[in-house]
């Protein structure tokens, strides 16, 4: 649990940096969504060219035998793409799938080992951005193609996936595995079409200080597709500081946390919580953390477990 929260602080704190408001912009500013584009043989042959989530164009000439991932999501696609016997190192946060586990370590999210990196000569390196943003340029300076990949929605995580598998020679699987997760998102769109009202939502990524996925962020696009309404709907960044002010102003029928740290009865036992109507309804509800906080294939089961919480009898 202690690395996951660690892992948690890194991103939280990146953001905080940054610059993070206090509570509703009042007058928030829509940020231009980070894109990834391809040009090349979609069909897996070689060379191929990207621009990735930073917007540097990458060509790669041929097929890669050596892939070490930096980020625990770009793990999990890799694995789910059928790539996981190319890669050849991960961070020490990189848990899942099981088979990851397996693989050789190379530090940690922030500070990655460059020596165990160089050693291991990879072909490619795949890095998250933001916090990564210098990794990039760094192993890029030994020669090493490096691609960052970076979602602030769902469908930039289906465009990822399709990305790491053209990149990796593994565009079949790549394709297999986003008709599947299209197919299961789609089922839960279709859903809550039907619904009449769309209760509003707070999700708290973190509690010291209270924080929310603001507009922007991939939580955020999981509320929306779930059939929600984020009460944080002006927050100024992704990640954004949320007072407890305007939190019982606005008064969310349906509070949903993480597992990482906290469990439903912790909230509703928080000191001014009691006049929330998600505490007085028992409308506080934890979903693993993995599943909403990693741009990776496992977000679709996050947005079934969303959309199940706030319209239970559709589901």
């Amino acid at each position: 649990m202690y690395k996951k929260l660690f892992i948690v602080f890194l991103v939280i704190a990146a953001l905080i940096f940054a610059g993070c408001s206090t509570g509703p912009a009042d007058n928030p500013q829509d940020e231009p969504a980070q894109s990834v584009s391809t040009t090349g043989d979609a069909d897996g042959g070689y060379p191929v060219t990207f621009v990735d989530s930073l917007g540097r164009e990458i060509s790669i000439e041929e097929k890669p035998d050596k892939v070490i991932s930096l980020s625990p999501a770009i793990t999990e696609i890799l694995f789910a793409i059928g790539a996981g016997e190319q890669v050849v190192g991960v961070t020490d946060y990189c848990d899942y799938p099981e088979e990851a586990l397996a693989k050789p370590k190379v530090g940690g999210f922030e500070d990655p080992n460059v020596e165990l990196i160089i050693e291991s000569e990879p072909d490619l390196i795949f890095v998250a951005a933001g916090i990564q943003e210098e990794l990039a340029r760094h192993y890029e300076g030994f020669g090493i193609k490096v691609i960052s990949l970076d979602a602030e929605t769902v469908e930039q995580v289906l465009t990822n996936i399709q990305l790491a598998g053209m990149a990796t020679g593994n565009v079949t699987e790549a394709t297999e595995l986003v008709e599947e997760m299209e197919s299961r998102i789609n089922k839960v769109v279709d859903t809550v079409a039907q619904v009449s009202h769309r209760p509003t939502v707070f999700f708290e990524v973190w509690d010291d200080p209270l924080m929310t996925a603001g507009p922007g962020s991939f939580i955020d696009d999981l509320i929306r597709l779930a059939g929600g309404q984020s009460i944080a709907y002006d927050a100024a960044e992704r990640f954004a500081q949320f007072s407890l002010e305007v939190l019982l102003e606005r008064d969310p029928e349906i509070y949903l946390i993480q597992d990482h740290a906290h469990q439903p009865e912790d909230v509703m036992a928080r000191s001014g919580y009691e006049g929330l109507s998600a505490v007085q309804q028992g409308r506080v509800a934890a979903v693993k953390d993995d599943l909403v906080t990693l741009p990776g294939p496992r977000l679709v089961e996050g947005l079934e477990i969303i959309a199940r919480i706030l319209h239970p009898d559709l589901f």
